[in-house]
């Protein structure tokens, strides 16, 4: 039997309202501190910006926004490692480290990359053996059975299929799940989470202070 796994959360926007440090959604950083079970100044990261390459400047505004987000919650500079996926990280270097952090940008871009290089195999790998898996925006919808709610049978948008749910980020308020598809549908705000465990799901909402 396999053991469970639950050390997944999948982001709207990260752990900061409106990209502000003086912001933060509390809920979500403190589920992120008890999946950690230990001092964020102890924690290492794995920081991965491959779906937002394509353009440089916005993968420069995304590297900097969230790695100061990780500063910020108290993580070290020098325990968080950028790795943008090219096949030259082995399953035990990855699995040495307590945090994967998948950043947003291009989700077909991130899918195609994680497959070449078969980097879902790390992934489901790390997430197996109770590592923590972060996802922000695409790094969020790549666990998903199919990250294009419009055309789910098109294979170019599967997923990695480890939330039996679809999801769509950066909703507004108010916005309704679908419910014309095959699995439940998450329409995921910026104050949102979903944990993720090996039988199932769970939404979480930080309360918003800041509107």
């Amino acid at each position: 039997m396999k053991t469970p796994w639950c050390n997944v959360l999948l982001t709207d926007s990260g752990f900061y309202y409106d990209n502000e440090l003086d912001k933060p959604l509390d809920l979500l950083i403190n589920r992120f501190g008890a999946m950690l079970q230990k001092p964020f100044a102890k924690a290492t990261v794995l920081f991965i910006p491959t779906a937002a390459m394509q353009n440089e400047v916005k993968a420069n505004a995304i590297i900097n926004r969230l790695k100061n987000e990780l500063l910020t919650m108290g993580i070290l500079e020098d325990n968080i490692t950028i790795y943008d996926i090219d096949g030259s990280l082995s399953e035990e270097d990855a699995i040495k480290f307590d945090v994967i952090y998948i950043t947003g940008g291009n989700t077909p871009y991130l899918a195609k990359r994680v497959r070449e290089v078969g980097f879902e195999k790390i992934i489901k790998k790390t997430i197996f053996a109770n590592k923590i898996y972060i996802g922000m925006s695409a790094g969020s919808m790549l666990l998903t059975p199919n990250f294009n709610v419009d055309d789910i049978n098109n294979p170019q948008f599967t997923g990695l299929g480890l939330i039996k749910a679809y999801v769509t980020v950066h909703c507004d308020k108010g916005t309704k799940n679908r419910s014309d598809l095959p699995l439940p549908h998450i329409s995921l705000q910026e104050n949102q989470a979903i944990e993720v465990h090996w039988d199932g799901y769970m939404v979480i909402e930080s309360n918003l202070q800041y509107v």
